[in-house]
């Protein structure tokens, strides 16, 4: 795997002599998707939500079991933060995550696949992974679709380029791994990509994009960086 990356990063450095930089064209995209996206988002009460529950304990489960918990942690001896001790909730999934980026090579252009997608709790939508599932969602214990672009990532002969293990942020997450990858794709298989909300970009023109104010969700950076 590590010389699958150095042919990466050798690859990219010939892309960015001839690749397009400017990102207007994108911007534009960027916008047009997130007028087009109809997700509607309000806070409530805990107590209304659908199929989740507090346990004897206090804790919030799912009723599959699966997703996240919220549960409490007490922290003691802290001694190089603001205060030593303290308590708080904190997220707590038993399954990790799939965090994956799909790279093609397009007329010795290298491109990297990412997702138009929106969050709860984002303003606008961002630009993500090609790819982002909890082990749940995968399992589909939402009783929902498959997550776009399954085939390429769960498939056992995919071509990874490189991968690693992340935890998410520690203040808010109790020690959740995710596995984040960046998988080659045949550039003729790549067309079979239909969906309106994906979009093909070089790393100069990402780089660029992770200069704008909210337009580049956190994980793409982390998956990025492996190059």
């Amino acid at each position: 795997m590590k010389n699958k990356l150095t042919e990466l990063r050798k690859e990219i450095l010939r892309s960015q002599k001839i690749e397009n930089k400017n990102i207007k064209s994108i911007m534009k995209w960027l916008k047009k998707r997130d007028k087009v996206n109809n997700m509607n988002v309000s806070k409530t009460s805990v107590n209304e939500l659908k199929d989740w529950y507090f346990k004897k304990n206090g804790n919030l489960f799912h009723k599959s079991g699966q997703f996240f918990s919220v549960e409490g942690v007490k922290v003691k001896n802290a001694v190089e933060r603001e205060t030593s001790s303290w308590s708080q909730p904190i997220l707590n999934q038993k399954h990790g995550g799939i965090l994956a980026i799909l790279k093609r090579t397009n007329k010795e252009i290298v491109e990297f696949l990412l997702f138009a997608r929106k969050e709860p709790g984002d303003n606008s939508i961002k630009l993500c992974p090609s790819f982002s599932a909890t082990q749940s969602n995968i399992n589909r214990a939402h009783g929902g679709k498959k997550t776009p672009l399954s085939e390429f990532v769960l498939d056992k002969k995919k071509n990874i380029i490189g991968e690693t293990i992340h935890y998410e942020e520690g203040a808010r997450f109790w020690k959740k791994p995710n596995k984040n990858v960046i998988i080659n794709v045949d550039y003729k298989k790549s067309l079979k990509i239909k969906n309106p909300d994906f979009i093909w970009l070089n790393l100069s023109q990402i780089k660029k994009l992770n200069l704008k104010k909210g337009v580049l969700n956190p994980f793409v950076k982390t998956i990025l960086f492996m190059i």
